[in-house]
């Protein structure tokens, strides 16, 4: 018959076994429940300043990660590559194609002829001032037209999104112009899809290389104007030398591209394909009413500066 000290010894030795058990089956579970780690690397050439890149930080990462925390599955660690890190400016079709970047925040205007059906605003300018009404007609063009999204995918890459490049281009010099033969001669940055809207007035254009150079290459008389939108000019501080505007009107533009390298998009699980694909669909009014915000601020910062030149 078992004494007591023999049960005790034996009840103590089961928990023993029980507890020491423990660490390992919480390590297991705790395991078992960790999200799946996904490295994923986002380029541009330019900075935050260009509105399509900061609505891409404010926007489309975050809510690809807000997405995939509800089922805690998936988990994104990204790799911002932006302002040259990865790609220069006019770069970026090209570095995404190589792979060079699972996701790429494009502008369309760099690549009229890669791209050429997303260049209908160039040829059809003095239609909205609303870059959200551009904005809609892209998106609705795109999702009537599948030529225009298999357009990216010959550069291994498959547009997720469109969204405004310019709430509205004008026309920005450094000497004011009073009539169109003051154009005659004056060297006008234009990113190359718009050159025919100055050189049909005497202007003679210059390829407007980027963003990153615009302002050295006003400030030393490589242009002597541009053709940019307000928020672009305020954001770069391009208003402090090329103080005078000419209200043109020539409109809002809607063609800077959200894209992803087809390779990376096929070993994506679906959850994450899904959330990715919702997350653009915020990306494109996020930078819309962003651009439209700074670029009302950058109207007063703009007139600011001018007041301020003019005053001394």
């Amino acid at each position: 018959m078992m004494d007591f000290r023999t049960n005790t010894r034996r009840r103590f030795g089961a928990l023993g076994a029980v507890a020491a058990a423990l660490p390992f089956a919480v390590a297991a579970v705790g395991h078992a429940n960790a999200a799946e780690n996904l490295r994923l690397t986002i380029i541009s050439g330019n900075t935050h300043h260009y509105a399509p890149i900061g609505a891409a930080i404010k926007a489309f990462i975050p809510k690809v990660d807000e997405i995939l925390a509800k089922s805690g599955k998936y988990k994104v660690s990204w790799v911002q590559g932006f302002g040259g890190q990865v790609v220069k400016v006019r770069g970026e079709l090209d570095g995404v194609e190589a792979g060079l970047g699972d996701i790429g925040v494009v502008p369309g205007p760099f690549h009229p002829d890669k791209l050429s059906l997303y260049q209908i605003g160039y040829v059809t300018p003095f239609t909205s001032l609303d870059a959200t009404v551009t904005t809609a007609g892209m998106t609705e063009l795109m999702q009537k037209f599948p030529a225009m999204v298999k357009q990216g995918q010959r550069f291994n890459q498959t547009i997720l999104a469109v969204t405004a490049t310019a709430d509205n281009y004008e026309l920005w010099t450094k000497q004011p112009i009073t009539r169109i033969e003051d154009l005659k001669g004056v060297k006008i940055g234009a990113v190359g899809s718009n050159i025919p809207w100055v050189s049909a007035v005497g202007a003679t254009p210059v390829v407007l290389k980027g963003l990153a150079t615009t302002y050295n290459s006003l400030k030393t008389g490589i242009y002597d104007g541009v053709v940019l939108w307000q928020q672009a000019m305020a954001a770069f501080k391009f208003c402090e030398i090329a103080k005078y505007k000419l209200a043109t009107g020539f409109g809002a533009i809607s063609k800077a591209l959200l894209t992803v390298n087809m390779d990376s998009w096929c070993k994506m699980p679906g959850e994450v394909q899904d959330a990715v694909k919702q997350a653009a669909a915020a990306w494109t009014p996020r930078r819309t009413r962003w651009s439209s915000a700074a670029a009302n601020g950058g109207s007063a910062s703009a007139t600011r500066i001018m007041l301020r030149r003019r005053m001394s």
